[in-house]
């Protein structure tokens, strides 16, 4: 089972298994930036976990209520929070959670991580969930990582997510979640870089919070931009 992956091994063509994020971080690694040490849980384990807990069959209960472009807001966050809620309550099958486990013990002993959300479709020319799906920062211990990786494969099925995967008309039958676990970079200011900014092509923009970069990403810290 290729359930976890070490980022150094990902190519462009593993985009499907391994998510848009972790294939470009893995390239960017490749060109010889400095990227923090990462593993990659692949949709390989989210659809194994999926599977185990009989999760597909509580997806497409919830979701056909009634067609999915007719659900209105309400129906789809009740929806959405009875489908997290089965994701949290689900144990990762025995086999699967032994691989994970040995995997992430062997690289991050000792050592805090950020346990962090790249779903395949996440980030392309035609879209971009960036804060829509869940991450966690300063997770250390295997068993707290554990934890931590259902928690971002529920993110998938949230009301945001799901909304913004109906208006752009995606499958979300054929949904699925890769994690990246990757070691925790502290710094005293983190931020984002656009080569071009997203409403001035003929700019580019940096954003920078104090502290980690989480408060920037989920929108709940005001940043600074250039």
């Amino acid at each position: 089972m290729d359930a976890i992956v070490a980022l150094e091994r990902l190519t462009e063509a593993d985009r499907e298994r391994a998510g848009d994020k972790a294939c470009r971080l893995a390239r960017i690694a490749a060109s010889g930036f400095e990227v923090a040490p990462a593993l990659c849980v692949t949709t390989t384990a989210y659809r194994a976990f999926v599977d185990a807990n009989h999760l597909r069959d509580v997806i497409r209960m919830e979701l056909a209520r009634k067609p999915f472009e007719d659900m209105r807001w309400e129906e789809i966050w009740d929806a959405g929070l009875r489908i997290r809620g089965r994701f949290l309550r689900s144990p990762l099958p025995a086999a699967l959670r032994e691989a994970l486990a040995d995997a992430i013990e062997a690289r991050f002993h000792g050592v805090p991580v950020a346990v962090r959300s790249s779903a395949p479709g996440e980030d392309g020319r035609g879209a971009s969930f960036a804060g829509l799906h869940d991450s966690f920062v300063n997770v250390q211990g295997t068993e707290e990582i554990l934890r931590h990786i259902p928690m971002v494969w529920a993110s998938l099925w949230s009301d945001r997510g799901l909304l913004y995967r109906r208006e752009l008309a995606l499958d979300v039958d054929a949904s699925s979640m890769a994690v990246i676990v990757q070691a925790l970079v502290r710094g005293e200011r983190s931020g984002v870089a656009f080569s071009r900014h997203p409403s001035e092509p003929d700019q580019s923009a940096v954003e920078a919070v104090y502290g980690l970069n989480q408060g920037l990403v989920d929108g709940s810290v005001e940043p600074d931009r250039w």
